[in-house]
């Protein structure tokens, strides 16, 4: 549940400054202005707002692995699905902005937060025993995923990268301008892995799209969602955090039976 909130704060904050910093640019989910006039001058409060996710996403690979968050650990069943999709949206992200393809950056990250907040809301509705509307949640968040990420996602951002973003930018590189002091066969090679990058977040919408229709499925005919909506547990959550502080409370416990061991042989020989 801790993890639910976090997410829906964190999130929902940076959806609405990213509505607030970037709804009122004119490429803003406009497919036909994300590569036009390329590079694009970006107003300097979008990217401050860019590297604050990419800063969360940061710590959201880092809760993923365990790496500083000891305290509080969680088991997921896509574990490795998870890891490498926050991999792919950092790699997205650190290219995009070199590219100066910030513009899409910040389209793509707002159009996949609409489908985690309202997730996360099911969740929070799920572990209060809400369940008229963690099952209402649950279906706007399943609705969401076919419409944005099955639908406006390759036809927005991919189909436009792969035509678009390739006229604007290798096509000016082969009239023989340069961009930072590189030529066409760089920028066609950053592009190409732009692309692809964005490939594989589809895979994995497809992927985790199937598995939402299995819990849609599931849900129907359970008439309520169950407490893993997706993949983690909260009771494996409190299971793990207690086997990992168990040998924390047990050294003080050792440490006292060893003094007291001492003290009884110092006994012993006055």
């Amino acid at each position: 549940m801790r993890e639910a909130i976090w997410k829906n704060v964190a999130v929902g904050t940076l959806f609405t400054f990213g509505l607030y910093t970037a709804g009122k640019q004119s490429w803003f989910m406009n497919s036909d202005e994300y590569f036009t006039d390329w590079p694009k001058n970006v107003p300097d409060v979008v990217r401050w707002y860019y590297m604050f996710y990419f800063a969360y996403w940061l710590q959201s690979l880092d809760f993923l692995l365990n790496f500083t968050n000891r305290h509080y650990a969680v088991k997921r069943k896509d574990n490795v699905e998870m890891v490498l999709h926050h991999l792919t949206t950092l790699i997205l992200m650190l290219t995009s902005y070199a590219l100066d393809f910030i513009t899409v950056g910040v389209c793509v990250l707002m159009l996949h937060d609409v489908s985690d907040l309202l997730l996360e809301t099911a969740k929070l509705f799920v572990y209060t025993q809400k369940e008229l509307l963690s099952n209402i949640f649950f279906g706007a968040f399943a609705l969401s995923w076919y419409i944005l990420r099955w639908g406006f996602y390759p036809y927005s951002f991919l189909y436009s990268a792969y035509g678009k973003g390739y006229e604007s930018i290798v096509g000016k590189m082969e009239d023989g301008k340069s961009y930072h002091g590189a030529d066409a066969a760089f920028w066609y090679n950053m592009w190409v892995g732009f692309v692809c990058f964005l490939s594989i977040l589809l895979v994995l919408h497809i992927y985790w799209g199937i598995l939402i229709f299995q819990m849609v499925i599931k849900t129907l005919n359970a008439g309520v969602v169950e407490k893993d909506i997706r993949s983690d547990s909260e009771d494996e959550q409190e299971d793990l955090i207690d086997e990992m502080t168990q040998p924390l409370k047990s050294k003080p416990i050792e440490a006292e039976g060893l003094r007291s061991r001492r003290e009884a042989k110092s006994e012993n020989k006055i």
